[in-house]
């Protein structure tokens, strides 16, 4: 992500992204290997596990921090480890370049499943394999007419922002794709969530599509002149992201006793408690994922 002059505003458009790093890695380097491309030198092969612990790494950006870090820990506790983490840049812009390369050196020196990424079948470079999903997240659309209930309140002509490059954009312009011409509504790409909301308010744009943890965490840490409102997505356009860990293929017995936590949290409640902890139940989230 290029440098941006405000700190505030480069820390909400990196965590736009971040959440579904996945595009990009998947974009440059799956399913190719990706570890021919490692300096090996940078491996630090010697690094053995203590055996009761385990490190978790998460990206700076990422938008549901705090409560992916409350699931991990969660986990070990669950399986009556210590849990360690770390904190890592997420620097990559729209084209992901090196992203996959330097996950698969953290993985190998730092950490063992790194929190919050978003899954997809045959994603990601064959040297990595994923834990099963925690949480599914969604996009949103997000208004401050009152009246707009959902999409189909927008009457066509009318302007909706959404992040450029986002999979909500995406998603969007697939669906309006398939709407009568009259109907169809003019996506305006934006570089980030600030300006969005900013046109929001002065009634350039009826709406916002946004990833909608990156909304509340935004919320949480900027004062908004003005009141938003979250509405759900047409099923129709299915823009959901499920998230859960990365970890090196190599480590399937933990990936096995992970899942096997993951589900039990899923269903005795505890992740449902996680996501109200952290005012994330509002974007009607999936607990365990969307299926």
């Amino acid at each position: 992500m290029p440098a941006l002059p405000n700190a505030a505003f480069w820390s909400h458009a990196a965590k736009s992204t971040a959440a579904v790093l996945l595009a990009t890695i998947s974009a440059t380097s799956a399913p190719a290997q990706v570890s021919q491309n490692v300096d090996t030198s940078l491996l630090e092969s010697w690094r053995l596990s203590t055996g009761n612990v385990i490190r978790f790494c998460q990206y700076e950006t990422s938008p549901a921090f705090e409560f992916d870090q409350a699931v991990a820990q969660a986990i070990a506790d669950s399986l009556l480890v210590s849990a360690e983490f770390l904190t890592l840049g997420a620097a990559y812009g729209i084209g992901g370049e090196y992203a996959a390369e330097d996950l698969f050196i953290s993985l190998t020196n730092d950490c063992d499943i790194m929190l919050g990424m978003g899954l997809g079948s045959d994603m990601y470079p064959v040297e990595f394999t994923t834990t099963r999903p925690y949480v599914g997240f969604p996009y949103v659309l997000a208004v401050a007419d009152t009246e707009i209930e959902s999409l189909d309140d927008i009457p066509g002509g009318q302007r909706i922002g959404a992040l450029v490059g986002s999979y909500g954009f995406t998603a969007l312009m697939r669906y309006r794709a398939t709407l009568p011409q009259d109907q169809q509504w003019q996506p305006l790409p934006y570089g980030d969530t600030e300006l969005m909301i900013t046109r929001v308010f002065d009634d350039t744009i009826a709406g916002m599509v946004v990833y909608g943890p990156s909304l509340v965490e935004y919320q949480r840490e900027t004062e908004i002149e003005g009141e938003l409102f979250i509405r759900q997505l047409d099923a129709q356009i299915a823009a959901n992201v499920n998230i859960g860990g990365l970890m090196l293929a190599r480590n399937s017995y933990l990936r096995t006793i992970v899942d096997e936590a993951i589900g039990a949290m899923a269903e005795d409640g505890t992740i449902e408690a996680l996501l109200a902890e952290y005012d994330l139940a509002s974007l009607q989230p999936a607990v365990g994922g969307y299926q």
